[in-house]
């Protein structure tokens, strides 16, 4: 008998917790690409167990939460509603605006207010943020994206932030760290090993990617007759997952030409209000000012290419067709002083035909140079060296390849670096390749 006093009592709190967390579902606001929102967050909560009330305050909170006290296990009841509260709480949060370019006036209203946040940092909060940017290939660039970008910013407000950057290069060709520090008028910027001083510009900003705030200003005009050459990746559909709060870009995928996705942007980590130790912010000492190189635009033959060059160069073993080695280029802006010697990092040599006429240029530069890595076909260069084969409707074609920590590229036809050049078959091409040795 006791046990059938004790089951109604039982099935009353369960109506009274049901009763509570259903309001508060369905006052959250359900994402319009998960129509089973409510469904899936009462299965996840109904089949939660509890635990002793230790929250932890480094989670993607809201700019005004606070950590409840640590204590004893809370009453089942109490419990329930404190876990709907919270659930309505973070999921607030976590359930952002999506925008995207056809988005009506209002949510238009929304893009040019988040632009603005992410441009001046007005009304945000202290804030720590991971993010990872993949960038996927979306056609010809002139200097293509490396693939991923992972960023974490620590920021207090728009002139005292650190923002660290961890650029994966294209083709596993290694990563380097790029970090900016602001504290006050004066940012330090330090990249392999040297820390550079400059004063701030004008007025703070949030240190995040520039291309959220030019996209996220494009998404608040609407579609451009007028697509980007330097930046097709905004020429197709974009959509925008923004914190409802702070307008913090939580999540975005942009499309490029052909409607494929051509990059996505993803919060990992997401905390307000943290507290950061005093030396987070402090600029390091610059370093000194390297002494300046001469420039080297030309050289004379491979005997001065090999000496201006800081490592040995790739030179062709052999060169069918009876072509001949004519003008040796080096990169204007390849010149740094390295031990008190100037060393070039960037060459092109133009090979003639047996007319004098220019047939076929060689671009060698380190493999992470932004070298134009042009869309095509596999072609096995010889075993164990694979490059990739583009062709054109004018006659040109370009065979371009790594190899030995080196990027390499062959054009025939068209015109490259102010250059007409005469078409060879790309057999010929694939055979220089074939006989690069160092």
């Amino acid at each position: 008998m006791s046990g059938d006093r004790e089951h109604p009592q039982r099935n009353r709190a369960a109506g009274e917790r049901d009763e509570i967390l259903g309001a508060a579902l369905r006052s959250l606001e359900v994402p319009a690409h998960r129509p089973r929102f409510h469904a899936e967050l009462r299965a996840r909560l109904g089949t939660a167990v509890p635990e002793p009330d230790t929250t932890r305050p480094d989670g993607p909170a809201r700019p005004d939460w606070n950590p409840p006290p640590r204590g004893r296990a809370r009453h089942r009841l109490r419990w329930t509603i404190g876990l709907a509260a919270a659930a309505a709480v973070a999921l607030a949060a976590a359930v952002a605006v999506p925008l995207s370019v056809n988005a009506p006036a209002s949510a238009a209203a929304i893009a040019r207010h988040a632009a603005a946040t992410a441009r001046t940092g007005a009304g945000l909060p202290p804030f720590e943020l991971t993010e990872v940017t993949t960038t996927a290939p979306a056609g010809f660039q002139p200097e293509p994206p490396p693939p991923r970008v992972t960023q974490h910013i620590e920021y207090t407000g728009p002139s005292r932030w650190r923002d660290e950057s961890i650029i994966t290069e294209p083709s596993r060709e290694g990563t380097q760290t790029i970090t900016q520090i602001r504290n006050g008028p004066l940012i330090a910027s330090v990249a392999a090993g040297r820390v550079t001083i400059t004063r701030a510009a004008g007025r703070g900003e949030v240190p995040l990617a520039a291309w959220q705030g030019a996209a996220l200003r494009k998404l608040a005009a609407g579609p451009s007759p007028c697509p980007s050459a330097d930046m097709p990746q905004a020429n197709g559909p974009a959509t925008y997952w923004l914190d409802k709060q702070t307008l913090l870009v939580l999540r975005a995928v942009l499309h490029g030409p052909g409607n494929r996705i051509s990059q996505t942007i993803r919060v990992t980590y997401l905390r307000y209000h943290p507290t950061f130790p005093a030396s987070t912010f402090r600029l390091p000492k610059p370093s000194p000012k390297p002494a300046a190189c001469p420039p080297v635009t030309s050289l004379p033959d491979l005997a001065a290419l090999r000496n201006a060059l800081g490592s040995p160069p790739l030179i062709p073993a052999s060169l069918p067709d009876r072509l001949q080695v004519g003008p040796i280029a080096a990169q204007p802006t390849s010149g740094t002083g390295t031990a008190g010697r100037c060393k070039i990092t960037a060459f092109t040599i133009t090979y003639r035909n047996p007319a004098g006429h220019p047939a076929v240029q060689l671009y060698e530069a380190p493999r992470a140079s932004p070298a134009v890595r042009f869309p095509g076909r596999a072609v096995t260069i010889r075993p164990g060296l694979t490059g990739t084969l583009s062709a054109g409707t004018g006659g040109w074609a370009i065979l371009w390849w790594n190899q030995d920590g080196r990027y390499c590229a062959l054009q025939s036809g068209g015109i490259t670096a102010g250059v007409h050049l005469t078409r060879v078959p790309a057999a010929v091409l694939i055979q220089i390749a074939a006989s690069m040795r160092r």
